[in-house]
Parts: C-alpha cells; structure tokens; sequence
C-alpha cells in the first residue's frame, strides 16, 4: 500500500489554507505541451473553485503579482495566435513528395488534432484567464475577511 510518497505517487493534499498557493507555485511548471496545458487548464479551474468556496484568499500586492503574470500572456496572445494561424497553412515548399510532406506535417503540428499547438494555446488561454477571475475573487475574499477583522477590532476596542 502506498503512502503517495514515493516517485511516481500522488502529490500530498496542501495544507488547510495552502491550496490557492500550492496551485500558484506550480503556474508554469511545463505549460509548453498538451498534458502542461491541460494540467494548468484544470489546476485553473480547481483554483478558480477554490477561490468561489472561500477557501482561498489573496492581498493585493499577491494578486497585483499574479495578475502580471496572467496579462503577460493575455495580452501576446492575440499576436501569438495570428503567427500561429499561419503555421497551420500549408507552406509553400516545393513540389516533390518530401517538400510536401513536410509542409502537411507542419500543419498537423499546428493544428491536426487536440495534441497540436493551436488547441493547446487555446486551453492556455482559457486557464490564464480563469486563474484572473479566481484571483479577483481570492481578493475579495481577502478584502472581506480583512474588513470583518476590522469591524471586529472596532467592537472590542469600542467596549472598553
């Protein structure tokens, strides 16, 4: 029976309050192919859930540093998604069998199937985008637990 220690295992459960920031340490840890892009897909989509049940919470200098990270990406990506529109045409290469089969090989790199660049660009995309919507819900959450600490400090200190 394995303990999820040993290679190959399952990752230990962060602990209680540390998943928002487990997710946010491992971001970019290999996002360059189809399994790195579907796994910050789905860490997104975790994180982002996280963030809806108030289990995580972020100050603002933590979401102003992660938020850059998010628009870094957000914002190349309408030039990067044009360049790769033109990977996915067939190049112009030649005539022979070779210079045509390098050309079709090229575009089913780009975008033959759900492995290739496109799709997974497209998924990259999508997480960076729900890790912001997760962020900007983390920071209310922070913003509300900091105002009711307030309101609170406010109440006893008013007592006395």
């Amino acid at each position: 029976m394995g303990t999820g220690s040993e290679f190959g295992g399952p990752p230990a459960a962060p602990a209680s309050g540390d998943a928002g920031q487990s997710f946010l340490s491992n971001l970019l840890e290999n996002p360059m192919d189809s399994a790195g892009a579907q796994k910050l897909n789905e860490g997104a989509q975790q994180f982002k859930t996280l963030a809806e049940n108030g289990s995580f919470s972020i100050n603002e200098e933590g979401f102003r540093a992660y938020e850059k990270v998010c628009d870094k990406f957000l914002d190349g990506y309408t030039d990067m998604r044009m360049e790769l529109t033109y990977l996915a045409q067939r190049a112009k290469m030649g005539s022979s069998d070779y210079s045509r089969q390098i050309a079709d090989f090229n575009v089913k790199v780009a975008a033959g199937d759900e492995q290739s660049l496109i799709p997974n660009f497209e998924l990259l995309k999508t997480g960076f985008e729900q890790v912001k919507e997760a962020l900007a819900i983390a920071r209310k959450n922070y913003n509300a637990t900091e105002d009711s600490h307030q309101q609170s400090l406010a109440k006893l200190h008013g007592e006395h």
